[in-house]
């Protein structure tokens, strides 16, 4: 009994120090990492808070950026206000003058008209006389004269030439061949073509330049001397073998002679109507809806399309220096024409005439 009582104590105590130790020993351990808690921040956070300050300063420099770009935008947009407002002045300009152009034209082709009248009946005065009759016929038509170191002659042979009514025109060029060369304007034309020819000095030189809707030479690009009746035949023979065709192409007819580098002083135009075709990547031209015809199969063309497929011709043609004479056979639905030639002929000191109906 007294042996039980002693040992009871003892094992009792030896396991009391064993859980005050363990105790003590993870009082101690909590103390140790509070410390190091204290003393070592979250390196996660830090990085997290650096990461923040980086994006921060990212976005900063992209709206300075952006306000940069918006300031540069609206820079050239008042750039470009500004000069889409100097370029409609000038269109507003351009368009002023050509019209006043036209009607100074109008009114000089008037008095013109009336000049060329008085002197026609002076002329057919002059040739009731025997003596002065041949002389007066071999020299002039109404007042043109024919003359000139290398005289080129510009034959206007598309489909309007073959007569003066639009209805009879539809017809001859519905028509086979053999019709439209006998077709009675296109006819006067080949008339008008010979009386050139016939008239050209001795002394001097010519070639012919037929056009439609493309420009070629009558014969081989050459110069015919007025003197050579055999070459004159030749070329009676070549004016036989064209008809009325297709649309009518000025700028074709003056971009050959200029890039052929042929260098004319005189030029004989023999047409009837403005053109119907041309270039058209000329500013003027675009901003004409009705010129749409240029690259579409379009049959019909405005008046103020084709004043301004003319004036973009004799523009291109202007570096060249030649004197320009017109003869105007007469066609239906184009009133604008005798004024334009007349004054592209008065251009370079030339000569626009409207034969009467009778002649040759």
């Amino acid at each position: 009994m007294r042996w039980w009582s002693q040992r009871r104590p003892e094992g009792f105590n030896l396991a009391f120090l064993d859980v005050m130790a363990c105790g003590l020993g993870a009082i101690i351990l909590i103390f140790m990492l509070v410390k190091y808690q204290s003393e070592n921040p979250d390196t996660e956070v830090n990085a997290l808070r650096a990461d923040l300050a980086s994006s921060q300063d990212e976005i900063k420099t992209i709206e300075l950026n952006s306000s940069t770009l918006v300031a540069r935008i609206e820079t050239l947009k008042q750039k470009l206000q500004q000069q889409i407002q100097r370029v409609a002045g000038r269109d507003e300009e351009t368009s002023a003058t050509v019209q006043a152009l036209i009607q100074l034209s109008k009114e000089i082709a008037g008095m013109e008209q009336k000049l060329a009248q008085q002197k026609q009946r002076a002329e057919l005065a002059q040739e009731t006389s025997p003596s002065n009759k041949q002389k007066s016929n071999e020299q002039h038509l109404l007042g043109l004269r024919v003359s000139g170191k290398r005289i080129l002659i510009l034959l206007d042979n598309s489909a309007s030439m073959a007569d003066e009514r639009l209805v009879d025109i539809i017809k001859i060029k519905a028509s086979n061949t053999a019709a439209k060369k006998s077709a009675p304007k296109w006819r006067r034309a080949v008339a008008v073509a010979h009386w050139i020819i016939d008239r050209v000095p001795e002394n001097s030189r010519y070639m012919v330049i037929n056009y439609n809707d493309r420009a070629d030479f009558l014969l081989d690009k050459k110069w015919v001397s007025g003197s050579d009746a055999s070459a004159r035949s030749t070329v009676f023979h070549a004016l036989e073998k064209l008809y009325p065709q297709a649309a009518t192409n000025l700028y074709s007819a003056l971009e050959l002679i200029k890039t052929s580098a042929v260098s004319p002083t005189d030029i004989y135009v023999i047409t009837d109507s403005l053109p119907t075709k041309g270039l058209g990547k000329l500013s003027t031209l675009q901003r004409l809806k009705e010129c749409g015809v240029l690259t579409s199969k379009t049959t019909t063309v405005s008046g103020e399309c084709r004043m301004a497929l003319f004036y973009s011709a004799i523009r291109y043609f202007s570096s060249i220096s030649a004197t320009v004479n017109t003869v105007l056979l007469p066609i239906e639905g184009d009133p604008d024409a005798p004024y334009a030639y007349w004054l592209w002929a008065a251009s370079t000191t030339g000569t626009m005439v409207s034969p009467a109906g009778s002649w040759p």
